[in-house]
């Protein structure tokens, strides 16, 4: 890769979905806010359910819906859409003091030095990560400035990270040479120094983060438009996300396994169980409370096409839009492309 190449991907604008995130719906989120413009106008409100990046949420936010509000199980999610809400006037003061700290060894580096990150990065990121808890702790900086601090540092770890998407594993290869064979052996970026960026200013949004299960919030929220992209395979995003989840809650638990995960029981999604998968659905579907509900699926998901119609057609007429969306596959380290359908599924309720 060229010095410009690099030094154009460091440079870039910082947002909530500049980052590695398996069913990012980045790519595909001005087709969504299209159809749902084309379906209904501009909605005074709007439920993204399970957020993610917030990718979608923020096209939304774009096209000028009035008032949005943003679900997502993992406090990772949230804090990083949370920390671009931030004003931030005193946020690049405190960005310089923090990467001006002298390393040091910590819980990151005996959890995760030569796995995930570089030892040199862990040490980065263990003397930042105890700074911000500390100033937090002490009230010397606000909740808001807090989640804009962890959001930066969030995504400074996920930009230095030795994945290729997911922290499910990580890749074997750290120091070795990016590619060999058509395989990724290790992310280009994995040996820059940690070093925490400034967010992208947002326009000014009126954006609620919740952090929840949204099945259990769904009754409690009322929107004209609900947004919902739930997991659709058996990958659960608290195991693919489990760092950093660790690193956001800061609770500092015991870790096992090559992959280094703590215990992820109360953070799993019955969307990514088969059992599971066709009642938690129903369930959200029921408990909504919205005029018309948009829901995202893949043609590779646990339930079909048709169960999804199905399912939702007790609620109102609906109708399918598709579009066909490259992703990776044939497993991870390996840069093949095949193409799958993007499901959008439209219900109007009339409520």
């Amino acid at each position: 890769m060229s010095a410009s190449t690099v030094r154009e991907r460091v440079e870039a604008p910082l947002l909530p979905y500049t980052r590695k995130y398996l069913g990012s719906k980045r790519l595909l989120r001005h087709w969504i806010a299209d159809r749902i413009w084309s379906s209904v106008g501009a909605p005074r409100s709007f439920v993204d359910g399970f957020c993610g990046t917030g990718a979608v949420a923020l096209a939304i936010a774009a096209r000028g819906a009035v008032r949005i509000t943003a679900v997502d199980m993992l406090r990772s999610n949230c804090v990083i859409l949370r920390g671009f809400l931030e004003p931030g006037h005193r946020i690049p003061a405190l960005l310089e003091q923090l990467n001006a700290l002298p390393s040091r060894s910590g819980y990151i580096s005996a959890s995760y030095a030569g796995t995930y990150f570089t030892e040199e990065n862990c040490a980065r990121m263990d003397a930042i990560r105890e700074e911000i808890a500390r100033r937090h702790a002490g009230g010397e900086i606000t909740g808001g400035e807090h989640d804009a601090l962890l959001s930066s540092f969030l995504l400074a770890a996920d930009r230095v990270a030795n994945t290729i998407g997911q922290y499910d594993a990580f890749l074997k290869n750290i120091g070795a040479d990016n590619r060999s064979n058509g395989k990724h052996l290790v992310d280009d970026r994995v040996a820059t120094p940690f070093m925490l960026r400034p967010l992208e200013p947002l326009p000014d949004i009126d954006l609620e983060v919740i952090e929840g299960d949204m099945v259990a919030l769904a009754a409690g929220i009322r929107a004209e438009v609900a947004y919902y992209d739930p997991p659709y395979n058996g990958r659960q995003y608290c195991d693919n996300y489990h760092v950093l989840e660790n690193l956001v809650c800061w609770e500092k638990p015991p870790l096992f396994g090559k992959t280094r995960k703590f215990d992820r029981a109360a953070l799993r999604s019955p969307f990514s169980q088969r059992a599971h998968a066709a009642e938690a659905l129903q369930r959200l579907v029921a408990g909504t409370r919205a005029s018309h509900i948009f829901l995202s699926y893949s043609s590779e998901g646990i339930l079909s096409r048709e169960e999804i119609h199905a399912l939702l057609s007790f609620r109102g007429e609906t109708r399918i839009m598709e579009v066909p969306y490259p992703v990776f596959g044939n497993g991870a380290g390996v840069s093949v492309r095949r193409k799958v359908t993007e499901y959008l599924f439209h219900v109007a309720t009339g409520k």
